[in-house]
């Protein structure tokens, strides 16, 4: 962990081509700077690559920062391969390039303590990283007390604490879900160390037909684990603290984890099971992710034979991984239905989650999330004018976010009303110029109006700022 993330300086120069944009990307690094430079017919860009995401195990990602925003490149370097190749996530991308935002949600389990500016897609305050690798703090919570008076209890002990909030210690990083819903006036930085994740966010996990398991994906270790024989026959003492301890004296090893097997198994398993030398290699296989790109994980579900993996689209059910307080329980489900349907194209789910919302916003009516969620899946039910109308009172609620602006422009644009469209999404690209869907989406008011040289100047905001 203290490995997560660093600056660039030195990155192995390579290059590759992505057969289906066409688009070539190189890496070039000297006197300890980093560039990579996009190629696509005759356009060619060189970005300065700020930092290195990654311990390198498996792979090493890059972010750049341009004004104090960061973007996630498209290039990773895949260790097992020594070789650079497209980032997962980008493989269908008609045009891979350095523009996807990178959130607070995303940034937290890659670094230390980032400077994230609330309410914003992408912003951080300089400079950038209080903390660049993941610290003592965020396992044993915060160390104020602590280096006042150095004794036992002065810190949180993650082995000591109850089930749901020694569990979350691992989970805020390794247990993604479907979708993660924060609770009203919530950040991801709220939670810390020593209590549930549900008093600040609530997981939402798909749940699986019987016999099955949930696509293997690469955060899903506690998912995984959840589901073994091991874990559910424990009652609890089994946990991520068991297998991998935090604080090694010397690297895990076969002969590690076969002990911590041996445990439980020991003397039981000696006539239907000869004790092996490797117990995890069997029951626990290294096999790719479904969104892992060139890289393979270790399976947490310890089968004790291999299990058929659902194929196909994936189920829409959603189930809480805990549930939140009892008064929060309609409301992030109908707003996780509203995300998880968007994010699998779910008309069906989206519906269902429109309809909670719609209920919960009778006793919520100044809930900015509801109210955006209510927005979206108005939009998305080509309802646009009702959809401003769910926008217009967020953005009365936040009047300073160029995302809520951005997102009534869109309703505006849908309704066609352009020239209301143009003043909220010009009020966006003025709040945060480097807000990139609202200057697409600029460009697109500005060329239905005729008012193409405009449109034409808000081109590569992000290649503009990097040429001054």
């Amino acid at each position: 962990m203290s490995r997560s993330l660093r600056r660039t300086g030195g990155e192995p120069a390579g290059s590759f081509t992505d057969p289906a944009s066409g688009t070539t990307f190189t890496v070039r690094s000297s006197h300890g700077r980093t560039v990579q430079i996009r190629e696509r017919g005759d356009e060619r860009t060189e970005y300065p690559v700020a930092w290195a995401v990654g311990s390198g195990t498996h792979a090493a990602g890059y972010f750049i920062e341009v004004a104090g925003h960061l973007f996630q490149s498209p290039i990773c370097y895949y260790t097992n391969r020594r070789a650079y190749g497209l980032a997962p996530g980008y493989e269908h991308l008609p045009d891979p390039d350095f523009t996807r935002p990178v959130g607070e949600e995303c940034v937290l389990c890659h670094s230390g303590r980032p400077l994230y500016v609330r309410g914003t897609a992408n912003t951080y305050s300089p400079p950038v990283f209080a903390d660049e690798g993941i610290s003592c703090e965020r396992c044993h919570g915060p160390s104020e007390q602590h280096l006042r008076r150095p004794i036992p209890g002065s810190i949180v002990n993650p082995g000591k604490l109850a089930k749901a909030a020694r569990d979350s210690v691992c989970e805020q990083c390794h247990l993604a879900g479907a979708t993660r819903i924060l609770n009203p006036n919530r950040s991801f930085a709220d939670f810390h160390a020593g209590q549930p994740l549900e008093d600040v966010f609530t997981v939402y996990v798909r749940t699986a037909a019987p016999g099955t398991s949930r696509p293997f994906k690469v955060i899903s270790h506690a998912e995984q684990l959840a589901l073994s024989m091991c874990v559910r026959q424990s009652e609890g003492r089994l946990w991520c603290g068991m297998c991998h301890n935090p604080h090694p004296v010397t690297p895990a090893s076969t002969k590690i984890y076969n002990a911590v097997c041996g445990s439980c198994h020991a003397g039981k398993l000696a006539e239907s099971h000869p004790a092996g030398p490797d117990c995890v290699s069997c029951h626990m296989p290294r096999r790719q992710a479904q969104d892992g790109g060139h890289t393979v994980f270790t399976d947490h579900r310890i089968a004790r034979r291999p299990e058929t993996e659902e194929t196909g689209p994936p189920p829409e059910d959603l189930a809480p991984w805990r549930e939140p307080a009892p008064a929060l329980r309609q409301r992030n489900l109908a707003l996780a239905s509203v995300t998880a349907g968007i994010a699998v194209r779910s008309p069906a789910q989206i519906v269902h989650g429109y309809r909670l919302l719609v209920e919960v916003e009778k006793t919520s009516l100044d809930d900015i999330a509801v109210l955006k969620g209510i927005g979206r899946a108005l939009l998305l039910g080509k309802q646009p004018l009702e959809a401003l109308r769910a926008f217009d009172r967020v953005l009365q609620l936040e009047p300073k976010d160029a995302g809520n602006e951005e997102a009534a422009g869109l309703a505006s644009l849908e309704s066609g009303q352009l020239e209301l469209a143009a003043r909220h999404l010009e009020r966006a690209v003025e709040l945060d110029p480097l807000l990139i869907s609202a200057t697409t989406a600029l460009q697109e008011v500005y060329r239905r109006q005729g008012r193409n040289g405009e449109a034409q100047a808000l081109a590569h905001p992000l290649e503009r700022l990097l040429q001054r």
